[in-house]
């Protein structure tokens, strides 16, 4: 599937070129008027533009085209190709404008995540000596992340790559906080419950500021001891928001309970499912979903795909069933981060999954003739011509294509009001 160089390929002349024929022009990307090298022809206008380029022949790869290779050239020749190569070249400026947006859109929303993680790390810097002052910012911060509930009605989870570095309190703070509000907000979580939520998420690893930091930067097995102690920042955490008095219990409950499970075998009180509200339910499923995806040793990260699947299978007893599905349902099929293949063979990732069509999503894609600091990002809702084939894994793809599309590095989560 991901080798279209180990498939039959056939040279063409240009002179029966026809639409349904997929081709690979074999030219710099600068030297024809099309988005990509390979393609499917979907017009005549196509055939005629290709004809204006100046070559003889195309490669054609019958296995993805709809139709056969004609055995003459048509009867009738396609006429005005050096208008439908100039109207190609037209077109092809607009989307690689649009493409610039989108980016430039992207730029400023990896912005925006990356200045509220700032925030959440002045929050716990504050809480021991300025406590009030700490929750004061915190409800600050979840009141802009409410907001976007409050006032849309579907959203975009676009996918922030946080690269390759360390992933600490302030990114895991916010990306549990977004997947939260997302999940609450799809069980019609509003107003004052939904910001509860929120601030439970941006809170709910606080006690770690309690944690030596040898303990938090081990990203190897922790003995005994260091579990002992890493399993008592809930406790922590309850006890550095306590000092606030205006934090309401239903926040204190999400830090202190968010490692409980529903067969009592979580931390630290080992509860029972009647001991843990739906708020804390959902805070505790996104937050082991982000630490499927990001772990604190890298090599051990989960797909989002691989991830929301190992929850649904192996957490059964441990987790809101319900939730978890509420969760895969919202995320989608294919959540942000996932590496896919479209029906033409392009290979792309996820990087904003739309409310609206989630099998639509909106996705970066792997070129060789694009540099990697100008690629493209394509909306599927734009392209009825393309869709998604496949799901790949890890290995299934050279690493090439990891490196180019960011995939292996960390991820980050942020919302956007569309409606």
């Amino acid at each position: 599937m991901l080798g279209i160089s180990k498939e039959v390929v056939v040279k063409v002349p240009v002179e029966r070129l026809a639409v349904g024929l997929y081709v690979d022009l074999e030219l710099p990307w600068n030297k024809h008027p099309f988005l990509f090298s390979r393609f499917k022809i979907r017009a005549a206008a196509d055939v005629a533009a290709i004809r204006e380029l100046g070559i003889s022949e195309v490669s054609v790869i019958p296995a993805r085209s709809d139709v056969e290779i004609p055995s003459q050239a048509p009867a009738t020749p396609i006429a005005d190709n050096s208008a439908s190569l100039h109207e190609a070249w037209q077109e092809k400026a607009q989307r690689l404008k649009r493409a610039q947006q989108y980016r430039a859109q992207r730029n400023q929303i990896a912005q925006k995540y990356h200045e509220r993680a700032q925030l959440v790390r002045s929050v716990a810097a504050d809480l021991k000596a300025r406590p009030a002052n700490a929750i004061h910012h915190a409800d600050r911060i979840v009141e802009g992340f409410a907001a976007d509930f409050e006032n849309s009605s579907e959203f975009l989870t676009n996918l922030i790559n946080l690269g390759s570095g360390d992933h600490g309190f302030p990114n895991h703070s916010v990306n549990v906080t977004v997947l939260s509000l997302i999940l609450a907000a799809a069980e019609g979580v509003r107003g004052e419950e939904l910001r509860h939520v929120g601030m439970g998420a941006l809170l709910h690893d606080v006690g770690k500021v309690e944690v030596p930091s040898r303990i938090l930067i081990n990203k190897g097995p922790l003995n005994k001891a260091e579990r002992s102690m890493l399993r008592q920042h809930p406790l922590f955490g309850r006890r550095l928001t306590e000092r606030s008095r205006g934090t309401a219990p239903q926040v204190l409950e999400i830090i202190e309970r968010h490692h409980e499970l529903l067969d009592g075998l979580g931390y630290p009180a080992r509860l029972g499912e009647d001991q843990l509200s739906t708020a804390t339910r959902v805070v505790t499923i996104c937050n082991i979903y982000d630490n499927l995806c990001n772990p604190r040793n890298p090599a051990r990260a989960m797909t989002p795909k691989n991830a929301l699947a190992l929850m649904y299978t192996k957490y059964q007893t441990k987790l809101d069933k319900r939730l978890v599905e509420r969760f895969i349902r919202t995320m989608g099929i294919y959540p942000p981060g996932t590496v896919v293949q479209l029906n033409d063979g392009k290979i792309g990732m996820v990087v904003a999954a739309d409310s609206r069509d989630l099998l639509k999503p909106e996705l970066l894609i792997y070129s060789t003739d694009i540099p990697k600091e100008q690629a493209l990002i394509l909306k599927l809702r734009e392209h009825d011509e393309l869709a998604i084939e496949e799901v790949l894994k890890p290995g299934e793809y050279p690493s090439r294509i990891n490196e180019y599309l960011g995939a292996e590095g960390r991820i980050g989560y942020f919302v956007e009001g569309v409606g």
